[in-house]
Order: C-alpha cells, then sequence, then structure tokens
C-alpha cells in the first residue's frame, strides 16, 4: 500500500491535536469532513457521504459543507453538543510552495461560543471547571467568554445541584479519570470535557493567572492561599479557553471570588417564580421577551445586539449589548444576599 497523499498527512496531523472535535478542514470554497468526522456529520446533518483517494488502495469516507454556509451547519453541530475546530488556509494558495498551509484559528463548543445564533441573549452561557478540595469539597470556575464574566466558587458536593441550577452551564471541564463530576439532573444534556489532570495543578495555575491578569500576586485579584482549590480550577479553566481561542481572550473579566454566606441559595421553583433567569411568559426565537414584557416598545439591549453588524466570520459584535443586558438584569430584585439575574 502506497502513503498517503500530502494533504492527508496535513489532515492527520491537524486532527491528531484536535481529535476531541469535528475538524472543518478548509479546501477552497469548502470545509470537508474526513473519517469518522465526516460519518457524524452526514448522520447529525444530513450530508451525502462520498469518499476521496488517499493514495493508497483505502478510500476515505469524505463530507463537506460550503464555507458560506459554514456558520448554520457550525450552529447545528453545537446545538447538538459537540466541539468543532475551525481549520482555515492561512497563506495564498497561489503563493503556497507545495500544500497550502492551515491552522486551527478557532474552536467553537456549547459552553465557549461568541456568534449570536449559538448564544441565549436572555440568559448566561457558562463553561464550568470542576477541581477536588478534599473533605467533599470542590473548586468551581465558571465563565462566559460571550460576556466576560469569570465567577470562583467553593461548594459541597451535596450543595452542587443548587450552584448547576444558578450557572446551568452549557460544559463542564473535569479531570480525566476522576469521580469529581457527581451524578446530576442539572447536567443532562451537558457537553462534559476531560483534561489532564497536571491542568488542575493549583501551584501552575497560580502562575498562568497571575500572568493573565498582569498581577504580582493573586491577592490582588482577591484570592487567598485557602483558595487553592478555586485556583485549580480556574487555572484548568483559562488554560481550556486559551486553547479553544488561540488569538486570545483578552475579554475575560478578573474572576469574582464567593464566599459562603455572600449569597442566599434559592431552589428552582422559587428561582422560576421570582423570573432571575427568564420570564414566566418565555422569550421569542431571539431570546427577548416577548413585546407584552415591554409596553413602551422600546428596543432592549438584546435587541439591539440581534441587530448589531456583523463582524469577521459572520459574528455578530453583541458582546457589549450583551454586557449591558446583564447588568441591567443583575440590578436586584429580592432581598436575596446582593443576588443579581443569576440567584
Amino acid at each position: 500500500m502506497s502513503a498517503a497523499t500530502p494533504l492527508m498527512q496535513q489532515y492527520r496531523e491537524i486532527k491528531a491535536r484536535h481529535a476531541s472535535a469535528i475538524l472543518f478542514f478548509r479546501m477552497g470554497d469548502f470545509y470537508e469532513m474526513f473519517y469518522e468526522d465526516a460519518e457524524t456529520a452526514s448522520r447529525v446533518l444530513g450530508l451525502t457521504l462520498t469518499s476521496r483517494n488517499n493514495g493508497g488502495a483505502a478510500e476515505v469516507p469524505l463530507a463537506g459543507v460550503p464555507v458560506k454556509a459554514g456558520a448554520e451547519y457550525l450552529r447545528r453541530l453545537v446545538q447538538q453538543g459537540y466541539r468543532v475546530a475551525i481549520c482555515e488556509q492561512v497563506e495564498d494558495p497561489k503563493l503556497a510552495k507545495g500544500i497550502v498551509r492551515r491552522e486551527v484559528v478557532e474552536t467553537i463548543s456549547p459552553g465557549v461560543a461568541f456568534a449570536d445564533d449559538l448564544l441565549d441573549g436572555a440568559q448566561n452561557n457558562f463553561v464550568v471547571a470542576l477541581a477536588a478540595a478534599g473533605q467533599g469539597a470542590i473548586g468551581v470556575a465558571a465563565a462566559d467568554v460571550s460576556t466576560g464574566e469569570f465567577r470562583l466558587a467553593l461548594s459541597a458536593i451535596e450543595e452542587l445541584d443548587s450552584l448547576f441550577a444558578r450557572f446551568a452551564p452549557r460544559e463542564v471541564v473535569v479531570p480525566r479519570g476522576t469521580s469529581v463530576l457527581p451524578r446530576s439532573s442539572m447536567l443532562d444534556g451537558v457537553l462534559v470535557t476531560e483534561r489532564d489532570t497536571w491542568e488542575f495543578d493549583a501551584g501552575m495555575a497560580r502562575d498562568d493567572l497571575a500572568r493573565h491578569f498582569a498581577v504580582r500576586g493573586l491577592d490582588g485579584l482577591g484570592l487567598e492561599e485557602r483558595d487553592a482549590p478555586l485556583v485549580a480550577a480556574a487555572g484548568a479553566l483559562l488554560r481550556y479557553l486559551k486553547e479553544m481561542q488561540p488569538a486570545g481572550i483578552p475579554q475575560l473579566g478578573r474572576p469574582r471570588v464567593e464566599r459562603a454566606g455572600g449569597a442566599m441559595p434559592l431552589d428552582e421553583m422559587t428561582r422560576r417564580n421570582l423570573e432571575l433567569v427568564e420570564s414566566l411568559r418565555g422569550t421569542d426565537t431571539t431570546g427577548t421577551p416577548r413585546q407584552d414584557d415591554h409596553a413602551d416598545g422600546h428596543a432592549t439591549a438584546a435587541a439591539m445586539a440581534a441587530r448589531a453588524p456583523r463582524g469577521p466570520h459572520g459574528h455578530r459584535r453583541a458582546t457589549r449589548c450583551r454586557r449591558a443586558a446583564r447588568a441591567r438584569d443583575r440590578q436586584p430584585r429580592c432581598a436575596a444576599g446582593g443576588a443579581g439575574r443569576r440567584a
């Protein structure tokens, strides 16, 4: 059997670095998928499954989507819980010597997304990392990259359901091969991402956090020596986000540490009846409260974001509007320990 073609060798090298994601491999005006990725995309998206000659005896399963329609197919995959890596051609094919150079420029998952059509404008889109703290406690870090929110908390294992109800994470990051993630109905349908255990090392995380937020010590972030589990979770989450967004995550704000007794826990029924997350009347398809919730007819920040001009890759520049909506909705509506829009 002859060796694989140079193109397929390049694909395999890139895919090996993003094994847990469906790889959108740019080839001219199409994103192509191969092997298991092609079979998954064919099943989930209803694409025609074809094959490509690999330079040997075997035919390689192949499925592709037009680049112009890529955002829609990406949305459908992410909303069904898949992680997608976007691999672009990073040099002009006319100037390339041999195979065009390609790199993954962004990875999108249910918990790490920016585009409006992947987000619910009425609520946060959190990715949560968990680190074992011993004695039945868990260090928790939660980030919403679309708004820049970054929260840290220490939780008892038996209280994690309440915490999951508050954050409503779309994705949870945990150490590989550990039992830190408890069984919870609040995590039904949530993407679970396993990472190497060394990424949850608190000592390494201290250096990473201090470097990222340009502080000499973590006391400048409100973190103390006793907060090692929070630091471990935060460091692992920061590393994961940087891997997902190679261009950087400058919009991520400084972490807000939630201390015990700083908020009143509310069960799911109370949270729903107080309309802290969404109106009981529901939202329309854009995530904006229905018109009868705004009798004055004024546009909300979420609606403004929906009309904001599109930026590169079809992403709407709505982060500022979404952040304004978060700030408005977090104004206290009840005496719940200063709790905002999410209890």
